[in-house]
């Protein structure tokens, strides 16, 4: 017999007490990309640009990871599933190891040029620890521990916060930055553990066997990197596919796209997890629910797009004298693709919570596809770089909602 629902002031407490800790982790990383942006020159900012696009990529996709164990958590008495959860949780952080490391052996010099070994160590062990980040993350989110999720979301960045700040006061190169990026996801899971393992032991159940979860996991991990393209694998995108761009328009539009999409889209990945549980809980209240939380954040979206377009240049010409200057569209369309991509984020999980994993996955490997595509046109580097930062999200999300529609007809 599984717990009873919290009670709606339960979801709320949890919703503010993750939202507090997403605010603190997002303006901790806000700082760290600004700081490190403006302590190093072009060639500098495309190399850390990549790094933490590298890193962030993989990490996006193993978000899949929590996405499915969420879906398939819950809270019991008497709880079952610790086992199952351990199991899978080494299947993952194994299996993370073994790919990353042989698809970065292939990867890794076009994209580290120097210090090509260790930086490709680095992203094997950020990816590993984050695999364990997110399982422990499902498991919290599944039993409805809220301060857990929210104080592995703010000990994971202030971790990473103080080591980065350290290397670069350090003067330390890319490959020292690397593994300052890297080593926090692991001391902070297993911080965590410390205070939450106890009642994941007790309380965790699943709502499947471990070849279920691992045959899911597939779809969301695909899913999940094809969302990773479009929010931290942008600058990896353009380093592959738009080198026509050159150095400093690349550095610039990188800076930009890193810089005000974090406000909009880092926000959204945090609550995941918790929108995921609310609208698998919602019933017949999903269509309203999910058309509440779109509209919130369109509303959002269009004034941080206005505003980002009228103030943007000013304010990074400020910041940072020596980049190329961009115009002031490139402002607002880049802050409106980011507030795109913070939609899609909400459709899926609309669609992951009704279970169709099909169409989960399309909505975001249509959206990637579409990306890539646009990036590939025989178009003026500049313009076809904004046209696939719109092109994708707008996409994903219409496979997304019709899905979502689809669920509800047939549920009437």
């Amino acid at each position: 017999m599984t717990d009873p629902a919290p009670p709606a002031a339960s979801s709320g407490s949890g919703l503010r007490q993750i939202l507090l800790a997403t605010v603190i982790a997002g303006a901790l990383g806000y700082v760290i990309q600004g700081v490190a942006y403006g302590m190093t020159d072009a060639d500098g900012r495309i190399a850390f640009a990549v790094l933490w696009g590298a890193i962030y990529l993989v990490v996006s996709c193993l978000s899949g990871i929590q996405q499915e164990l969420t879906r398939a958590s819950s809270s019991s008495p008497q709880g079952t599933g610790a086992r199952t959860w351990l199991l899978y949780t080494l299947v993952a952080a194994a299996a993370t190891a073994i790919v990353i490391t042989a698809v970065f052996a292939v990867l890794g010099p076009r994209m580290f040029p120097t210090d090509t070994a260790s930086l490709v160590a680095a992203v094997v062990v950020a990816c590993t620890g984050y695999a364990l980040v997110a399982s422990l993350s499902g498991a919290m989110y599944g039993v409805r521990e809220w301060k857990g999720v929210a104080a592995l979301t703010i000990t994971d960045s202030a971790l990473r916060a103080l080591a980065i700040t350290t290397a670069l006061l350090a003067g330390a190169s890319t490959m020292w930055l690397g593994w300052a990026i890297a080593l926090p996801f692991i001391a902070a899971a297993a911080l965590i553990w410390l205070f939450v393992g106890r009642r994941i032991r007790r309380h965790l159940m699943l709502d499947a066997p471990l070849r279920v979860l691992l045959r899911h996991t597939v779809a969301t991990l695909l899913a999940s990197l094809a969302m990773g393209m479009l929010i931290s694998g942008l600058p990896v995108l353009l380093q592959l596919l738009a080198a026509d761009a050159g150095t400093e328009l690349r550095a610039s539009l990188m800076q930009v796209t890193t810089l005000t999409r974090a406000p909009l889209v880092v926000p959204i990945l945090a609550l995941q997890g918790f929108l995921l549980v609310q609208f698998r809980d919602a019933g017949p209240a999903l269509i309203p629910r999910l058309l509440k939380w779109l509209a919130l954040i369109a509303a959002g979206v269009v004034v941080v797009a206005f505003a980002a377009a009228a103030l943007g240049p000013w304010v990074m010409s400020w910041l940072y004298p020596a980049a190329l200057p961009l115009p002031s569209a490139d402002f607002g369309i880049i802050v409106l693709s980011g507030g795109l991509t913070a939609l899609m984020c909400v459709t899926s999980q609309a669609v992951l919570a009704a279970s169709r994993h099909t169409a989960y996955t399309s909505g975001w490997v249509l959206s990637a596809v579409a990306t890539i595509a646009v990036l590939l046109l025989p178009l003026d580097a500049h313009t076809r770089i904004l046209i696939a930062f719109l092109v994708g999200p707008v996409l994903g999300s219409a496979v997304h909602l019709a899905a979502v529609l689809r669920v509800r007809r047939a549920a009437s």
